[in-house]
């Protein structure tokens, strides 16, 4: 989890633990117009007021660094427009925020916490959901939450948990493959047909060992894809084949995107749409390289803040929030020489402002269709499935 944007490991136990305590000036109103809406609800302009002078710390990912750019180059200066100042809390796990979060709820501290804004992974969500450690109905009460479709499951779920207004969307995330058309003439076209490439190239593809997000997720458009029994015994047959027989797995998608760009593999994945892009970019996957899906589909899911409800400046997280929805840095953001990421808005709810995507139509290096999506498996499936892949394929018994 260093070079792209990998979805952070889980933090049910510290959660857990909660939970059993739980049981026993003018121009700044112009510029809100213009960057939160023309029709910004009086609720949400008080908001506005009380955010002025705040400074709001969102803790995220720190590691890939066109995620850092945007946040810090197209972001900060539209809230500092607010009267806003966002600071960037650069973390390796998402763990590490929600830890803190916890540590402060078990100190007694019903406020002034010191995480104001969380880009949060579904289960972390849902564990923090369950212990009541998230501000409540205000998402959708931003006022660019009006450009998202709530019936749409992707905007009213993460990992199939009810957002219930404790988050809110600002990009969306395709489960990709990478190949070299120098090396590979026709990459595979589904799972069987990357079971068969395997059989004929043994030891050219391999996938980072879970619960590495990456290779969690792997297995789980696997699991969705053919269900879960069917999926596993196609994951036993694979392993033979695999880079190394198998014996050892990459440790991340940072290794395995290193032994693409070597040469050592023929595929690479990631659940970043756009990471095909930044490794050419950064001269690490040769400028031959080229992303794909498979025709089974896709695994798709939605990224969230979160707005922890001890936070110092709820206020201000909210305005971060719908910034973050407004349809000029959603634009900026699917932007292939940006993040290249696909939106979270619903283009038809846009009208004359739907002429802000048009030169987002994508790039080489970025998939423009992720095709089919296959729906992340419920939050509380994740770990079984990292561990039965653990006992059934990594150490299977003799």
């Amino acid at each position: 989890m260093t070079a792209h944007r990998t979805p952070p490991a889980i933090a049910v136990a510290l959660v857990a633990g909660v939970m059993l305590i739980a049981c026993g000036g003018r121009d700044e109103d112009t510029a809100a117009q213009t960057t939160v809406g023309t029709a910004t609800p009086a609720g949400f302009a008080d908001t506005l007021r009380a955010a002025r002078g705040q400074t709001v710390r969102w803790w995220l990912y720190g590691g890939d660094e066109k995620v850092n750019a945007y946040v810090d180059e197209i972001v900060a200066p539209a809230a500092r427009r607010l009267g806003v100042r966002l600071e960037r809390v650069p973390v390796t796990d998402t763990a590490d925020a929600v830890g803190r979060v916890v540590a402060e709820r078990r100190a007694g501290k019903a406020s002034g916490g010191s995480v104001d804004l969380i880009w949060i992974n579904g289960e972390n969500f849902a564990a923090g959901k369950r212990a009541g450690l998230w501000l409540t109905r205000w998402a959708t009460r931003l006022p660019n939450a009006r450009y998202l479709d709530q019936t749409d499951p992707a905007i009213r779920t993460d990992f199939q948990v009810r957002v219930d207004g404790q988050e809110s969307p600002w990009q969306r995330a395709a489960f990709v493959f990478a190949y070299d058309r120098d090396r590979v003439r026709t990459p595979p076209r589904d799972l069987d047909g990357l079971l068969a490439y395997a059989r004929k190239h043994p030891g050219r593809f391999s996938y980072p060992a879970p619960p590495d997000f990456t290779g969690s997720a792997f297995v789980r458009q696997a699991v969705a894809a053919k269900g879960e029994q069917a999926a596993f015994a196609y994951l036993k047959e694979l392993r033979p084949f695999l880079y190394r027989r198998g014996a050892t797995y990459p440790k991340s998608e940072t290794e395995l995107s290193r032994l693409f760009g070597d040469a050592e593999v023929d595929f690479a994945m990631s659940y970043d749409p756009a990471f095909v892009n930044s490794e050419v970019r950064k001269g690490q996957f040769p400028s031959t390289a080229r992303p794909f899906r498979l025709g089974d589909g896709s695994l798709q899911n939605t990224s969230f803040v979160t707005i922890p409800a001890a936070a110092a400046h709820p206020e201000g997280a909210q305005v971060i929030a719908d910034l973050l929805l407004s349809p000029q840095l959603q634009a900026t953001k699917a932007d292939p020489s940006s993040l290249g990421n696909p939106t979270v808005l619903d283009l038809d709810r846009l009208g004359d402002r739907r002429a802000l995507f048009a030169g987002t139509a994508g790039s080489r290096y970025v998939l423009a269709d992720p095709g089919r999506s296959l729906p992340e498996l419920r939050a509380d499936r994740v770990e079984a499935l990292e561990q039965r892949w653990t006992r059934d394929v990594l150490r299977p018994s003799s």
